[in-house]
């Protein structure tokens, strides 16, 4: 299996992924017999729901700890005691302590809305084309063309933001700024793996998963399209305040249950710069790693 790499800005140097039940992925996605498996069995909902519903048993306990040794969990930042957890999956969701993960209060930085591998993207012509991955038009990623297909115009020159979250990141997001959120419409789909080994077999996994979007109406860059996408594992895609309001940003907007998840930003042209070391890895097929508040752009210089 090729290595997959990550930019860790904060030692500004490359560094191996560890790929969460390893041999598993190599197995499902390196292998003909494992994609067919993947594809007969695995993409569908009640596979998902039987493995949720494993990590929420009383047995699922015994796997934290060595989760929390194999992944290097920080447990000095969670707000419970470890022992506290009474299954994997509470544990999965698990919050931090508000000193944890500071927000970046300066209205004109852009933050990232959780713990992440990031990753940006030109939207051209209607469509973004991921290194390593199938490209997607923005119609087919908000649902159906023809009621998406005029909205989506309005963002073509802007950009996309690939939040990839790991099973070992914390997995509650955020809003990405001040604003007013529309009410978040569901869109069913598929339970396929986002993970870059998945995403390089299966070209339109992030239009044929479930997905659930809305339109942030922010204080400081315009209108956002905000888009969770689920994933093989994910039990549910858990929405805050699914019938929308008004938010600051860094403000907690939901949260995935067990699993590796995606939440992925539309911003229109000209709304944000994206910081030049995010770019410049993501145009090399290389995801930045990035923690909820922290700035990753801003405004543009008029």
């Amino acid at each position: 299996m090729e290595p997959i790499l990550l930019y860790n800005r904060k030692t500004g140097s490359l560094e191996e992924e560890a790929v969460f039940e390893k041999e598993l992925m190599e197995f499902l996605y390196g292998s003909r017999l494992g994609f067919f498996i993947t594809e007969l069995l695995f993409k569908h909902r009640w596979a998902t729901e039987l493995y949720a519903r494993l990590q929420h048993g009383p047995g699922s306990k015994s796997k934290i700890s060595k989760f929390v040794e194999s992944h290097g969990v920080n447990i000095d930042e969670l707000d419970r005691p470890i022992e506290s957890f009474k299954s994997f999956n509470e544990f999965f969701i698990r919050r931090l302590k508000a000193s944890a993960r500071p927000i970046d209060r300066d209205p004109a930085n852009l933050i990232s809305i959780a713990d992440c591998r990031l990753s940006v993207y030109p939207i051209r012509e209607d469509a973004v084309y991921p290194v390593k991955a199938g490209s997607f038009t923005i119609a087919r990623l908000l649902g159906d063309e023809e009621i998406a297909a005029g909205y989506a115009a309005s963002y073509i020159g802007g950009l996309c933001l690939i939040f990839r979250l790991a099973p070992v990141d914390y997995h509650r997001f955020g809003y990405v700024d001040d604003c007013e959120q529309s009410p978040v419409e569901a869109i069913n789909g598929f339970y396929r793996s986002v993970h870059p080994l998945s995403l390089r077999r299966m070209k339109a996994v992030f239009t044929e998963n479930r997905r659930e979007s809305c339109v942030l109406k922010t204080a400081n860059f315009g209108e956002v399209v905000h888009v969770d996408v689920g994933a093989t594992g994910v039990g549910r895609i858990v929405q805050n305040y699914p019938g929308g309001g008004r938010f600051a940003r860094g403000e907690e907007k939901g949260y995935f249950e067990f699993g590796g998840s995606t939440v992925i930003l539309l911003l229109k042209p000209g709304a944000a710069k994206i910081d030049d070391d995010i770019v410049e890895y993501s145009g090399r097929g290389i995801e930045t790693i990035v923690r909820y508040g922290e700035k990753i752009g801003g405004k543009p210089l008029k």
